[in-house]
Parts: C-alpha cells; structure tokens; sequence
C-alpha cells in the first residue's frame, strides 16, 4: 500500500487533496468477487455495479449529516476524492453500500462470534485492519501534540512558527493516510466477510467505519485550515520584511542627506 499526499497550491481550490494510489485500481485484490467465509461473495465486491447502487447511493444520511454539520462544499469535493485502497470505489459510496446490506441482515441472527467459523485467513485480515485503527489513533494523537506545540509558539518569530507549522502539516497528512487506511480497511473485511458478526455488530461495525471516514474528514479541514493559516502567515511575514527595508532605506536616505 502507498498512499502520496499531493497538495495542489496554485489555485483558488488550493486546498483539495489528491491521493494518489498506485495499487488502487479496478479487479485488484479484494476489489471484486470476494469470497466470503461461508463460501458466499462480499458485497463490497460482487453485490452489484455502481450503477445498481444508484438509489442507495443518492440519499446518503451519513453524508447528509456532515453537510449540515462541520462540512462545506470545498471539504465536500475533497472528501468525495478519497478513495479506498485496492479498489475503484470511493470511501463514502463503500460505506454506504455495506450499510444498505447491513439493513438487509436478520434481525434474528445473534450468533455471537465464538460461535461462528473464523478461517485462518479471516483472523489475519481482521488483526491487519484492527492494527490499521490502532496505527489512526496514534496518528492523531500525534497530531494533537503538534497542534498543541504550535498553538503555543503563535507568537514566536516567524521562522520558529513556519517550521513548527511544516510539522503539523505533515502530522496532518499522516493523520489522514491513517484514516482512510483504517476506514479502507474495515469496510473491506465488512464487503469480503459479511457474515463474520451477527447483526448488531455488523452494523456497529458500519458505524465505526464512518466514524473512521469522519476522523478523516476531520484531518482534511486541518490540511485545509493550517495550508491557509501558513500562508497568511508568509504574507504577513513578506509585507513586515518590505516595510522594514522601506523604513531602513528611507533612514538611510535621510542620513546621507
């Protein structure tokens, strides 16, 4: 897995973020006909086209909420980008497709997990994407830190602030591979295993796939809001540097005089 940040700066939709995904691409592993434990195939791969989701797809609580919420329209086209890792879906139509199929399980299936068969492979895959969500705690945990550190130097001189507001840039950027790794890989097992969990923990599962994408959201507002923050910051800096060398050349000139 390799996932690249690229920051687009030379626009006025400065702010959107591309990831690039080498491996990201239709028919790659665990993409499409995935079979589940049971011998039946996981929906994220095989329950249908795009375009046999259309109506699932176009009313979307999940995304709904967010746009009443702490989303706007820029965050909106940005986080519609994010795609999930091996696979040509976006995060936000994979999420809501394994909630539709959530709402199709039996209500009545209980079947604790202990009970269920769990391959060799199954266990692994779900040790892979559980370390995935464990790596995203640490990563945001590790960007608070930085916020905290620069918040607390916002008066120091300019070179102390950009170079510690450059670290929390790419403490942003790694809180954001780490979501959408965590997201990816938990709406993969989800899509290849749906029969791994009864009901209620599907669906739990489910809600804390978004609760993944929404730290991921939240890491693209902070690209976003600290990109500008640095860059009002430059302009200040390069508008006090021209002042002062006005007011020393004009000092100058009145000495000579």
């Amino acid at each position: 897995m390799s996932i690249q940040i690229i920051l687009i700066t030379n626009s006025p939709k400065a702010l959107l973020t591309t990831l690039i995904m080498p491996e990201s691409r239709p028919g790659s592993a665990g993409s499409a006909g995935t079979t589940g434990s049971a011998g039946t195939t996981g929906s994220a791969g095989s329950a249908g086209s795009a375009g046999s989701y259309a109506s699932v797809l176009s009313n979307d609580s999940w995304m709904e909420a967010k746009l009443q919420t702490i989303i706007d329209g820029e965050l909106e086209a940005m986080l519609l980008e994010l795609k999930m890792i091996d696979s040509h879906r976006t995060l936000v139509k994979e999420r809501k497709i394994q909630s539709h199929e959530a709402k199709k399980r039996d209500p009545s299936d209980t079947k604790q997990r202990k009970d269920r068969v769990w391959t060799a492979q199954m266990e692994t895959d779900h040790a892979n994407y559980k370390a995935l969500v464990d790596k995203l705690s640490a990563a945001k945990a590790v960007q608070a830190a930085s916020t905290k550190l620069s918040k607390a130097h916002k008066r120091e001189n300019f070179e102390t602030r950009e170079r510690l507001k450059l670290q929390l840039l790419a403490d942003d950027e790694k809180w954001l591979q780490a979501a959408v790794a965590a997201t990816s890989g938990r709406l993969k097992f989800l899509g290849k295993y749906p029969d791994a969990f009864h009901t209620i923990d599907t669906k739990n599962h489910v809600k804390a796939a978004g609760d993944n994408l929404t730290s991921a959201l939240g890491a693209l507002k902070a690209l976003r809001d600290h990109k500008k923050e640095l860059a009002t910051a430059k302009e200040h800096e390069e508008a006090r540097a021209a002042a002062s060398a006005r007011a020393a050349a004009k000092a100058a000139g009145g000495k000579k005089k």
